[in-house]
């Protein structure tokens, strides 16, 4: 019987909105791409993740690395906080989740000094019973060492939670783990698989 629901941030409550906010930033496209493929896109960006690198020594770092860049690279990370914005959905849909008497938990990758900026200000964060960021714990999905921690800190079965998450290999590796998983394509669907995991019921 699922109790809990475990939801991924990125892409699932909160945009992840990269480059869209380079090209607030005025970035030709020839950039915004140039950006996204050599530090978005980087195992660079997973050690942020994984809070072995911050956004300090990644604006040096790509800095030196791109000095082609210099002037877009100071613009970048000066505006970074810009770079997510919550879905107007997310509030309501943790309300949502609670409506139907499960309980909601967030599990996700997300670097440090980006996670003080922004989760203070995420309005469906009161809402949560509790969470778990990636950078400060060192622990980063899919390492099922994550799941396990989120399962201990909180006195949780997984077997009793499902997760939610817009990453495939995320979803597997909480499967592996005896989760129920869900992949995240929309809140409305979300919602629907809600439903019918709360009254059991094929729709």
């Amino acid at each position: 019987m699922i109790k809990n629901i475990v939801f991924d941030v990125g892409n699932v409550l909160v945009d992840f909105r990269y480059r869209d906010y380079m090209r607030d930033l005025g970035f030709t496209e020839e950039t915004v791409e140039y950006f996204s493929e050599n530090i978005v896109n980087t195992e660079y960006w997973t050690k942020m993740d994984n809070g072995y690198a911050d956004i300090d020594v990644a604006r040096h770092y790509f800095g030196e690395k791109m000095p082609q860049y210099g002037e877009e690279n100071e613009k970048f990370w000066d505006n970074i906080e810009d770079i997510v914005a919550e879905y107007d959905y997310s509030e309501e849909l943790i309300k949502y989740v609670r409506s139907l008497g499960f309980i909601p938990y967030a599990l996700s990758n997300y670097p440090l000094k980006l996670s003080e900026m922004h989760w203070p200000k995420f309005r469906f964060l009161p809402f949560m019973e509790g969470y778990i960021i990636s950078a400060k714990e060192k622990l980063i999905k899919p390492d099922p060492a994550i799941y396990r921690l989120l399962e201990s800190r909180f006195g949780l079965n997984l077997s009793e939670c499902a997760f939610v998450d817009d990453r495939s290999i995320n979803v597997e590796a909480a499967e592996g783990l005896g989760m129920e998983g869900i992949l995240f394509e929309g809140e409305e669907l979300l919602k629907k698989k809600l439903l019918e995991m709360k009254y059991d019921i094929t729709m």
